[in-house]
């Protein structure tokens, strides 16, 4: 028993990053936005959603007036980094593992009433389980239901824009876009491979 911090909405298109906290005990739960700015451009290249995530963990703690003296479970995620060096920095007890459960669900939740009340209309299933499904439904929310055209820009500011194949998926048809997304990965990936070969 004790505390719990998990994210949902890292690999989502659209929308934040939602952080939630749990305490077992009393099934008590809080949430937060990393905001999508922090996903886009420059920002996310130079991982401000870290700092954004550091941010709004001592909110969280605040808001469930988390002691020192008890145990915090974070998931292992990407963003949740800055979390874990919040806890560090400011010597709570934590430890990394993965989190299923209620406040899995819950933070799942939060991020799939967001979606909805962004007029995406995905179910729970579609977002936990359908990652393929949910990428399509975002491509085609992002583009007004015209997969053969291109992103609407009033739609492209609550996108996470900072990732490297956005502009593929944004101005291509989408069944282009699929083609030239994997070359573009397998080149990361060879690029990677030089790297960790040479050193650059």
């Amino acid at each position: 028993m004790g505390i719990q911090i998990d994210d949902a909405g890292w690999g989502c298109l659209i929308g934040p990053v939602f952080l939630g906290i749990y305490r077992e005990e009393t099934r008590e739960y809080s949430f937060k936005e990393i905001p999508v700015q922090v996903f886009q451009g420059g920002s996310m290249a130079r991982k401000e959603y870290l700092q954004a995530a550091y941010g709004v963990t001592g909110q969280l703690l605040e808001k469930l007036k988390v002691g020192k003296e008890e145990h915090i479970t974070v998931c292992t995620g990407e963003v949740l980094q800055g979390v874990r060096q919040h806890l560090a920095d400011y010597r709570f007890k934590w430890t990394a593992g993965k989190i299923t459960g209620p406040l899995q669900v819950l933070v799942e939740t939060t991020l799939l009433q967001k979606l909805n009340g962004l007029g995406l209309k995905v179910d729970y299933k579609t977002l936990t389980e359908q990652q393929g499904l949910l990428f399509w439904h975002c491509v085609r929310w992002l583009k007004g239901g015209n997969l053969k055209g291109k992103a609407l820009p009033g739609r492209e500011r609550l996108c996470k824009t900072g990732w490297k194949t956005f502009r593929v998926w944004a101005d291509l048809p989408y069944e282009e876009a699929k083609a030239a997304s994997k070359r573009l990965k397998a080149e990361q990936r060879k690029e990677r491979l030089l790297q960790l070969k040479y050193g650059y």
